[in-house]
């Protein structure tokens, strides 16, 4: 498993990561990336994130967007570094944050090798009502709030461009 978070996106993820560390004899190797604009700006998961490493068989990278006094780990841009850390294309990768993160991290993960079946994103930032009523959410004929949030990648081939 791959889990790609950016900004607040690690929240909704915690809980996928945790299922798939309470059931780690289904799951292989687990790396989480997981980056925001300043080392403030990371999510306050410092222990958690301390026990995840701590893990046999877990990974995890972070990274900020730009250097920061105090900032000894990777600095650059999420999409960036999935690419830099190449990851094996047996995972899937689940990506969670801001759009542009999700956009090129998408891009990236298929530049190196994923299949687009084997990625999911989440889209909930389209949401309005949440129950399928205001129609501010469709793309094309697909409802966010009732279709997903989460999508595979080649689900969202068959999407119009506007998302």
């Amino acid at each position: 498993m791959l889990f790609v978070a950016g900004g607040i996106g690690l929240a909704p993820l915690r809980s996928v990561i945790n299922y798939v560390r309470a059931n780690r004899q289904n799951y292989g190797t687990v790396d989480v990336v997981y980056g925001s604009r300043s080392k403030d700006d990371l999510v306050d998961y410092r222990e958690i994130l301390d026990e995840w490493c701590k893990e046999e068989g877990m990974n995890v990278h972070l990274t900020i967007d730009r250097e920061q006094e105090g900032w000894n780990g990777h600095v650059g841009f999420v999409p960036n570094y999935v690419k830099e850390l190449g990851f094996d294309t047996n995972k899937t990768a689940i990506i969670c944050g801001p759009p542009i993160m999700i956009k090129f991290t998408l891009a990236g993960l298929i530049e190196l090798g994923f299949d687009k079946t084997q990625v999911y994103t989440t889209m909930e930032l389209k949401m309005k009502c949440g129950v399928g009523k205001c129609g501010r959410c469709n793309i094309g004929s697909k409802y966010v709030c009732k279709d997903g949030p989460v999508f595979r990648c080649d689900q969202l081939d068959e999407m119009p461009d506007e998302y």
